[in-house]
């Protein structure tokens, strides 16, 4: 019996570390290339990846897709882009104030501009969320991750 309580506690954990990613909602059905697009991004190909969403964005369906227009302002900062870069993550925000992914990767674009502050404030709504989104940005504003992009 103690073996299977321990089987259910750590299927559940594992159930919980796999929804922790920074979409908000993985039942939400993404564009056919989602994926393709999220490869190009680790890849490092940035500029692909930015026509691909630019041409999702343009479908009504996703238009207003939190989890999508994350990933192009993700992608946009890599490239550099970002003033464009970060009002899409307020856009994104807009739509879903606690999308995980966009509070830390706009709190990473503040490190880089400089603008602490207001890193840290977005690292505040993430504090209760027990969640990789957290850590990493706070290891990002504390320099233990600092990369800067220009």
């Amino acid at each position: 019996m103690k073996l299977l309580l321990a089987f259910l506690i750590l299927l559940s954990l594992t159930k919980i570390a796999h929804t922790a990613g920074s979409d908000s909602d993985n039942s939400v059905v993404k564009p056919k290339n989602y994926s393709k697009i999220k490869k190009l991004i680790k890849k490092e190909n940035y500029s692909i990846a930015i026509q691909q969403l630019e041409e999702v964005l343009q479908n009504t369906k996703f238009k207003d897709d939190p989890d999508v227009i994350n990933l192009y302002a993700f992608s946009l900062r890599k490239d550099g882009q970002l003033e464009k870069s970060e009002k899409q993550y307020k856009i994104a925000l807009g739509i879903d104030p606690k999308h995980r992914g966009a509070l830390e990767y706009l709190g990473e674009l503040y490190v880089n501009t400089n603008r602490l502050d207001q890193a840290n404030q977005l690292l505040k709504k993430l504090e209760n969320c027990r969640c990789k989104e957290y850590s990493r940005l706070e290891s990002y504003i504390s320099g233990k991750k600092f990369k800067r992009l220009y």
